[in-house]
């Protein structure tokens, strides 16, 4: 038996933690970095030291309030849909200090002091988070949306910006370093850069998400998908295109959706629920093509993809051919398949919305389309008779080729 090294107890044959000890002192160790984050750079602008402290200090949980239950560790709360944008006629004039703002994005940014502030907590709710059995609740410093900007925490220009290391896994803006934050001020002046890395410009999106949930709806969806655009990592692809279904679906802005597919143009942008896709494409009786079907093979439960992968025009133009064989059509109709029958017996899930942690409570339920039967068969099927027949026109191409 190995004893925890976080609790002393027996971890269990040839362990050395429990795996609830491990994610407790995970959440333990994001706390305190956030914190040295925040104490380093508060003494880098001056703030008397004592000062610093009674800060840091005041945001923990009094010891009173602690509950003793291994389950639980708890700093002070942080809160997940309890900031709402305060209205002011104050807005940025798309420049603060020495940085500019993208005309896109000045009024999308989230204030937290000073004349510019824009939002407000308006009351407390829990957010606890369950790893292995036990409850967390985390907070990121002192803010509660990671994309909050305080006048106190600028930033200041590297002298090397090569050198400087990459955001961590979810940041805030909070948690970045003076030249972090110089790097971040660089994308608010041209979001669309697609050379700065990725954490950055998820700071920027977290705003954005809350945005589409508590603000400006409009902007927010338009600036996302121009992010989308240019943007290509697949976790921000994934999370900003299924929060734009999601939210339009929430917002009652079905007339949004439209908007989103015609703006997938690249391949890249395709890189998100295939679920929504289905739902989407359902929801306004569009045909899914050979293309799509390709895309979405694994989730029809095709294990050998190599076809697709290594010879995608010909499998294309196979498939297609069996369409028109089996339906009459080179693409398939979803309606023809989820009929009003069908839809009766579809089942439903509660899934997250947003990628901001802040929002992680927001949920909503939706119909799986993807576990349809009918559909499931006729797109099984026709990717596996065009597997096929890849596999024999490949073939007939490499004779064709050595008789030459």
């Amino acid at each position: 038996m190995g004893l925890c090294k976080y609790c002393g107890k027996n971890a269990g044959f040839l362990r050395y933690s429990h795996p609830e000890c491990e994610q407790k002192n995970l959440a333990i160790t994001a706390v305190n970095a956030m914190k040295e984050n925040i104490r380093r750079d508060l003494l880098k602008i001056g703030t008397d030291p004592e000062e610093v402290e009674r800060l840091l200090k005041s945001d923990e949980t009094p010891d009173d309030d602690k509950q003793e239950s291994r389950d639980i560790i708890t700093t002070k709360k942080p809160v997940a849909d309890t900031l709402s944008p305060v209205h002011t006629t104050r807005q940025t004039s798309g420049k603060i200090g020495d940085f500019s703002i993208h005309d896109d994005i000045k009024f999308l940014l989230w204030f937290g002091d000073g004349e510019l502030k824009n939002i407000t907590e308006e009351q407390t709710k829990d957010n606890v988070y369950t790893f292995s059995g036990v409850s967390i609740t985390i907070i990121y410093g002192t803010d509660k949306e990671p994309s909050l900007i305080f006048s106190q925490l600028l930033g200041k220009e590297p002298e090397n910006e090569s050198v400087i290391p990459r955001p961590p896994y979810y940041p805030t803006y909070s948690g970045l370093s003076f030249e972090q934050r110089w790097i971040y001020w660089k994308l608010l002046s041209n979001p669309y850069n697609s050379s700065i890395d990725i954490g950055y410009v998820f700071i920027l999106y977290y705003g954005l998400e809350r945005h589409l949930l508590y603000g400006n709806f409009d902007q927010a969806f338009k600036v996302i998908l121009k992010l989308r655009d240019v943007h290509k990592n697949n976790s921000f692809q994934s999370y900003s295109g299924n929060a734009l279904i999601l939210s339009a679906l929430l917002k009652g802005k079905g007339e949004y959706i439209p908007l989103f597919i015609n703006s997938l143009d690249k391949e890249h942008e395709f890189n998100f629920s295939h679920n929504l896709f289905i739902m989407c494409y359902y929801s306004f009786d569009l045909p899914l093509t050979p293309k799509d079907m390709m895309r979405m093979a694994k989730t029809f439960f095709i294990k050998n993809v190599n076809y697709i992968k290594n010879s995608p025009d010909v499998f294309e133009k196979c498939l297609a051919e069996v369409l028109v064989e089996k339906t009459g059509r080179d693409s398939i109709s979803i309606r023809n398949y989820i009929t009003a029958t069908e839809l009766e017996k579809i089942k439903y899930a509660e899934i997250p919305m947003y990628a901001n942690m802040s929002l992680l409570s927001k949920k909503i339920r939706i119909p799986i389309l993807v576990e349809n039967m009918e559909l499931k068969k006729i797109i099984f099927l026709a990717l596996t008779l065009a597997h096929d027949k890849t596999k024999f026109k490949l073939a007939e191409m490499r004779k064709q080729k050595k008789g030459e």
